[in-house]
């Protein structure tokens, strides 16, 4: 299967570095990474578009919102 976010070579999700559990990260994959323009509602492809990178707390499906994310990264001096 083709690989279709282009964060794929630097996320830490996609490369088995963020859960313990290799079938939960394999679903993200399959349901964020590697769907044709799902990636684009990824939370961890959003953020780092936005700021260049993505802190290890975000996941694909994060109930909070960009502006959240990016106030938690300042507070925890990720920014």
């Amino acid at each position: 299967m083709e690989t279709i976010c282009p964060k794929t070579p630097t996320c830490v999700l996609f490369n088995d570095n963020l859960l313990k559990r290799k079938e939960s990260a394999e679903t993200y994959k399959l349901l964020f990474c590697r769907t044709d323009e799902k990636y684009k509602q990824c939370k961890r492809y959003m953020i780092s578009e936005r700021v260049g990178k993505c802190p290890y707390f975000v996941m694909p499906n994060s109930s909070l919102s960009i502006d959240n994310i990016i106030e938690r990264m300042k507070r925890e001096g990720l920014l």
